[in-house]
């Protein structure tokens, strides 16, 4: 492991960038913050690499497991106390029972996360030299970048839960950022207020479930925690009398008794829906791609739509204790995987379609995770990491040389104006399909990671799993269908005839075109599209790399043979929790079956899309209703906007008009004015000036003060 000024530069340099290059832009320049910012963040990515590869083939990992706790075999539950290093900055809040420090935590997930974060945005700052030349705020740009870098740092080198939400909430604040970074435009201001507010959803769920374990573990530190949860120790909630071991403890909520790991579970996952844009909660996530590509590079493929699968991994203790939790994480997974994957099929955004595709791709990690798999579900998010920048960034390759062009049906013939974007796009499609041969070392990144779930799922499913065999065939049917829209993509943008007939109202520019001056390569003007720029192709060629040989070369350490010495406990099974184990036992056809189903969404794509171009065209123009459902999104945003969004500002204005201007105001401050008003107009009208009206008043006056005192004087006689 790398010393602790080396673990804190990585950490905390990102953070120190973005706000050199934020608050002082005007006097580092645009080129100074871009300097700052990319050999900061690069400096931090060759850094994390090199940990990674030390703490994966240096040797010493398997050392400390075995001096730090028994492994229970090749492919079982491996480490009781799991190897991590801890670095306490300070004592955050100390206050009562509540303890929390600031610290970071370097364990085996840590280092995989920290690799992929830093690997993946160095990469993202140095293309977006290219991409954002034109752009005059590039200084603003590039700190929102660095500050995305180290928010997501901070999230998974936290030491608590509280530290989590702290990294948890920045990344949320940044992706707003980012988004929305041409703030003067209405799309990108409306995707960004709809990430916000939707992941609010998710993170009220998260706060909820932080709350929760403070409340029946009395800490919020993890390895207190989750030793607990390992251990079956007995623990006493703080608003309850009784101790009782924790897998069996019951907690009351909303009237109801309910295990307490089951409640937690649900809750945090809850929040990890949010961020990672599962089912219900995936709306913003297409919407999204109105920000600058490398913004969707970024978010989608290393940073902010994983830190929900991370945070399960990280969690695992609790999963492996409630079933019903466990469950749902798979049934979330498995619908979001089917459910985004058909959505792609029927997208003409190039954006868009890659969009859906991260989607359904964490779909395939939560359901790995809620069947046990989390070590495949952490291989699947790390080579994902790789082919999804590549995809995204070779999309805005195109999309930069296209004149800022976004839509597919006006693309074609793409390749041989682009030939070396052209290459590295059809190696992240190779890559996202899963294509290779089972039993053998030939396959691209997806391949390992992607066929390593499908096995243990069916493994799963097998062993009577909630909803494993469900898993299993929407993962299936999932990966026909992410073929099938990978080669769609692939036809209508680089082959074929160029299409210039579609309106244009009907097809999409990034924003990116928008701005002021378009100088290089006579931006602004359409014409033939042209090759990016060096700057932009470094990016793309070293994602390819890692594309092509990340499955394989980390294959073993993450869910092979070595895969208990290399998670050193950072990631727990139950000892009845043998899927990893079991995947080399499955029938011989599941693992054919992900190859069988990439060919056929091949053959099937390449029919309607490149010998047949215009098939497609038809079935779209057609306006069927299963085209027209999946080209809606299924009427998602339909549905939430004739429901939540109209509910809410029905509710919000009847409360309004009603309660506050009728019955608050009514009878409150504005009654009492009227009152008084009214009033003094009555007093005021009495007093009209003439002399004979006071004396008329003065006489009736005197008459009933008289009579009274006649009346009572008569009475008293």
């Amino acid at each position: 492991m790398l010393p602790d000024f080396a673990l804190l530069f990585i950490v905390l340099a990102p953070g120190l960038a973005a706000l050199i290059a934020g608050v002082f832009q005007k006097y580092v320049t645009d080129t100074g913050a871009m300097v700052i910012t990319t050999g900061t963040v690069g400096l931090a990515g060759i850094l994390s690499v090199i940990q990674l590869f030390m703490f994966a083939f240096g040797g010493g990992v398997a050392e400390a497991v075995h001096t730090a706790a028994p492994a229970a075999g090749d492919h079982g539950a491996a480490v009781v106390a799991p190897v991590q290093h801890i670095i306490t900055l300070l004592n955050w809040m100390d206050v009562g029972q509540f303890q929390a420090d600031w610290a970071l935590r370097v364990d085996a997930m840590s280092i995989v996360m920290m690799a992929v974060i830093t690997g993946v945005s160095g990469l993202v700052h140095l293309y977006s030299w290219g991409y954002m030349s034109e752009d005059p705020h590039r200084a603003r740009f590039f700190a929102y970048l660095s500050l995305f870098t180290f928010m997501m740092l901070m999230l998974v080198t936290a030491d608590n839960f509280i530290q989590l939400f702290f990294g948890w909430e920045g990344v949320g604040l940044a992706s707003y950022l980012l988004i929305g970074f041409w703030y003067t435009k209405a799309a990108p201001n409306s995707a960004a207020i709809k990430a916000f507010v939707t992941n609010r959803v998710g993170d009220f769920g998260l706060a909820l479930g932080i709350m929760g374990v403070f409340v029946v573990f009395g800490s919020v530190e993890f390895e207190p925690v989750l030793s607990a949860i390992r251990e079956n120790a007995t623990v006493t909630p703080l608003a309850l009398a009784e101790a009782a071991p924790i897998r069996e403890l019951i907690v009351p909520f909303l009237g109801l008794n309910v295990p307490a790991l089951e409640l937690i579970g649900v809750l945090l996952f809850i929040g990890a829906m949010g961020k990672s844009a599962q089912f219900f909660l995936h709306v913003w996530l297409p919407d999204a791609m109105e920000g600058p590509t490398p913004v969707s590079a970024l978010i989608h493929a290393a940073t902010m739509v994983t830190a929900g699968v991370y945070l399960v991994c990280l969690v695992s203790p609790i999963y492996e204790y409630a079933p019903f939790a466990a469950g749902m994480v798979t049934l979330i997974g498995a619908v979001t995987a089917l459910y985004a994957a058909t959505v792609g099929m029927a997208q003409n955004d190039i954006k868009r379609v890659i969009a859906y595709s991260t989607c359904s791709q964490l779909g395939y990690m939560f359901f790995a995770a809620g069947i046990g798999a989390y070590q495949a579900a952490m291989f699947h998010l790390f080579t994902h990491a790789f082919f999804k920048a590549l995809l995204f960034l070779g999309a805005g390759s195109v999309i930069h040389g296209m004149h800022h062009e976004q839509d597919m049906r006006r693309m074609g013939g793409v390749a041989k104006f682009m030939p070396l974007t052209y290459a590295a796009m059809m190696i992240g499609t190779i890559a996202i399909i899963g294509l290779g041969i089972p039993h053998t070392s030939f396959g691209f990144a997806g391949f390992f990671s992607k066929d390593a779930i499908i096995e243990t799922t069916f493994a799963a499913g097998s062993n009577g799993v909630s909803f494993g065999v469900l898993a299993f065939i929407f993962g299936i049917v999932a990966a026909l269908l992410t073929s099938f829209y990978s080669w769609r993509l692939i036809y209508m943008t680089f082959h074929g005839p160029r299409e210039d007939s579609i309106p244009a109202e009907a097809h999409g520019h990034d924003d990116h075109a928008a701005h002021d001056d378009h100088g290089h390569d006579d931006h602004g003007h359409h014409g033939d599209p042209h090759e990016s720029p060096l700057v932009m192709l470094i990016p793309l060629g070293l994602l390819s790399l890692g594309a092509i040989f990340a499955g394989f070369v980390f294959y073993d350490s993450f869910v092979g043979h070595h895969q208990a010495e290399f998670w050193a406990g950072a990631i727990y099974n139950a000892a009845d929790n043998t899927v990893l184990a079991d995947k080399y036992n499955v029938p011989e056809w599941v693992f054919w079956a992900p190859l069988f189903v990439t060919v056929t969404g091949f053959l099937i794509a390449t029919f309607t899309y490149f010998f047949n171009r215009g098939f497609g065209a038809k079935i779209a123009a057609s306006g069927g209703p299963l085209h027209s459902l999946f080209a809606n999104k299924w009427y998602f945003d339909e549905i939430y906007n004739a429901t939540f969004v109209k509910g809410t500002s029905w509710l919000g204005g009847f409360f309004w008009k009603t309660g506050d201007k009728r019955i608050i105001d009514g009878f409150g401050p504005d009654g009492v004015t009227s009152l008084v008003r009214w009033g003094s107009r009555r007093l005021s009208a009495m007093h009209t000036g003439y002399l004979y009206h006071y004396a008329f008043v003065i006489i009736l006056a005197a008459l009933v003060f008289g009579a009274v005192i006649f009346w009572r004087v008569g009475g008293a006689g």
